[in-house]
This record gives structure tokens, sequence and C-alpha cells, in this order.
């Protein structure tokens, strides 16, 4: 992958290979407004409940009605192969976001050619710990203009045969839409929040995701495997 001035670099932990995340530069403190915060939260909580005790649950057991004012954002995804996702399903706001139905297309079409590669190495880290994952992105709103802010959240389902080959989420972007289609890039300040399931919830309390600190050219992700 070519490196370029505009972006930071962060070593990215995988299972059995390395890889590195490309950041687009954006402003400080990035953080999305309540509201679309509480969505996240909301679509986590409701993720949390379908567990019910188990460390993964099933994608069979998920009532999109149950998902309320996270629905529009929300989204299932499947994955075959890594680096191989596709969008089961998708909430009007992402119809929205892409200007186009998202169903059978892949989960890269959400990201910018820039972004794109690092982005799915990010969602096989999900599938393959598995791990919720948290990351703050921006999209551009044209010349002139304040970039979007939005963020990803992967929450990792399980099969009908025990596999995590399903990945309930959301990508939650603030403020209006216009007529146009969005694309996504990482936000150059981002926090990733990488939690790896293989714990008990009651003993991954206190986990927490670490800033990046964006003062040295060379980027270390820190992930907190419980």
């Amino acid at each position: 992958m070519k490196e370029s001035s505009m972006f930071n670099v962060i070593d990215l932990p995988r299972r059995n290979t390395s890889s590195r995340v490309h950041t687009q530069a954006a402003a400080p403190g990035h953080r999305l407004p309540e509201a679309e915060r509480a969505v996240l939260k909301l679509l986590e909580d409701d993720w949390r409940q379908i567990c019910s005790g188990e460390i993964v649950p099933s994608h069979a057991q998920l009532d999109p009605h149950a998902l309320h004012n996270a629905l529009p954002h929300a989204f299932l995804l499947h994955r075959t192969a890594p680096g191989a996702v596709r969008i089961r399903v998708a909430g009007q706001r992402l119809h929205d976001l892409l200007r186009m139905d998202p169903r059978g297309m892949s989960f890269g079409s959400f990201f910018s050619a820039a972004a794109r590669d690092t982005v799915m190495d990010i969602v096989d880290t999900a599938f393959d710990g598995p791990a919720i994952v948290g990351l703050p992105m921006t999209a551009s709103r044209g010349l002139g203009r304040k970039p979007m802010q939005a963020e990803l959240l992967l929450l990792p389902m399980m099969d009908a045969q025990g596999q995590v080959t399903r990945m309930m989420g959301a990508l939650v972007a603030a403020g209006p839409l216009s007529n146009r289609p969005y694309r996504f890039d990482i936000a150059g300040d981002a926090v990733l929040r990488h939690d790896t399931l293989n714990l008990p919830f009651v003993e991954r309390r206190g986990i927490r995701a670490r800033p990046i600190p964006t003062d040295k050219p060379s980027l270390r992700l820190v992930v907190d495997n419980g």
C-alpha cells in the first residue's frame, strides 16, 4: 500500500499477520453529538441483551423491531472469507448515505478508496477476535465545509453452526445529508476501540479504548485483549 503524507500510520495487530492502518487527517476533538452517540449505545445495549450470558450471540436471536431508534442506522453483515464481507440488511439512513440500496454489496462500499483496505482489515479483526470494534470516521461534505463526523460500531454474531460469520452494527453519521453519496475515511484523531470477547461481561469491566497520540510519526494501536 502506498504511503502518503496526508496519513498517519498505525500498526494494527491481527491474529496471524500484521497490517498498517492509514488514517485521514481530521480536526482534533472528533466526537459525535449526544443524539448520535445514544444510537450507538442503544444498539450495543440491545446486542448485550441478546447475548443472554453468552460471549457472542446468534444472529437468529436478532429481532430488528427491538432495535427501535437504532434501526435506520443498523446493518447485518455476512463474511464468507477474510476480506469478503457483504451487507445482508441495511437501515434507511445507510441507503441515504450511499444514495442506493446497499444490500448485497461489499461492506467496503461505504469507505473511500484510500481507507477501504485498512477498514476492512479492522473489520476482519472484529470477526477473528471476535471483538467489539468502534471506529471514528469522517466524510467530506464538499469544498470549504467541515467534514461530516461519524462512527462505525461492530458487534459480532454467530451463524447456525456456531461460527462468527455475522456482524451486527451501525454507521452513525451526524447532521443532514445532501443529494450526493458519501464515502468515509478513518478520522485522523481516531481512538480505535477493540474489545476482544474472550471473557464474560462481568470480567471485562473497566476496558476502555485508549487515545492514539497524534504527535508521533509512527503510531501504534493499543488493543485491550482482556
